[in-house]
């Protein structure tokens, strides 16, 4: 069985991946080191390897908790994009990844990541190499990857805004199970991109009563309006899906 646990870390991302072969991968990390403490629930206490950890995009509640993992676990592969972004967290991520000494790849489209046993990272965006560019906004350079398995497919978009949802159109995003793009923010998951994706099943991971107001009202809307079941990490904690590939199960903790 593949398992995803869409990790409960309060006002930010982590989502831990376990294919069928055992082969584990973390994409992001929430804002704090939270993330230990929900790793622990789902990882053998012994375990202190992680094949690959992920940073979608520089922002502080996505790799600020990478930090802590990275000093308690012997990661092998580290993916990101390479683009400049200056605030402290980044200096302290990057150092981090020096010093963990893991093999470091660069997230481009195109690229995919065999996790064995057919399951497969695809990543989706962005579409040419960021490194040396500046960026004002990570939330549009986020690292989109589509996780497949068999006849499963999960859509996996970081932060991206419509800005970024509009140049994924063309692309085959067509998708069971959707990761809400920046936490239910009303800047993403546009109508037109749920149309494209039409998800039967939809995450959003957010903080409780966090001071953005997200999830936003418009966003749960267009979800209703599609008929797409979604469920919320301040509501639902942490939730797990279960696949062999062909049907998934969902529960929650």
């Amino acid at each position: 069985m593949l398992k995803v646990y869409l990790l409960d870390v309060g006002q930010g991302d982590a989502i831990f991946i376990e294919a069928p072969n055992g082969n584990q991968v973390l994409i992001d990390g929430g804002p704090d080191n939270k993330v230990i403490q929900e790793l622990a629930k789902v990882m053998p206490f012994y375990d202190r390897e992680i094949d690959m950890v992920v940073a979608t995009h520089p922002h502080a509640d996505h790799i600020a908790g990478l930090i802590s993992v990275l000093e308690r676990y012997d990661v092998k592969n580290i993916m990101q994009a390479e683009e400049d972004y200056n605030s402290p967290v980044v200096s302290a991520w990057q150092d981090s990844v020096k010093n963990e000494k893991a093999n470091e790849i660069e997230a481009i489209a195109g690229k995919i990541i065999e996790l064995g046993n057919g399951v497969a990272l695809k990543i989706i965006y962005p579409k040419k190499s960021l490194e040396g560019q500046t960026v004002k906004n990570p939330n549009n350079s986020s690292v989109v990857l589509m996780l497949d398995y068999k006849e499963t497919e999960i859509l996996l978009v970081g932060d991206i805004e419509s800005k970024v949802e509009k140049e994924l159109l063309n692309d085959d995003i067509d998708a069971d199970i959707l990761k809400v793009g920046h936490h239910g923010s009303k800047t993403s998951t546009t109508a037109g991109f749920l149309e494209k994706v039409s998800p039967q099943i939809a995450f959003i991971q957010v903080g409780s009563k966090n001071k953005f107001g997200h999830p936003s009202p418009e966003v749960i809307q267009r979800l209703e309006n599609f008929g797409i079941k979604y469920y919320r990490t301040d509501i639902d904690g942490h939730v797990e899906v279960l696949t062999d590939g062909e049907t998934f199960q969902i529960k929650k903790y």
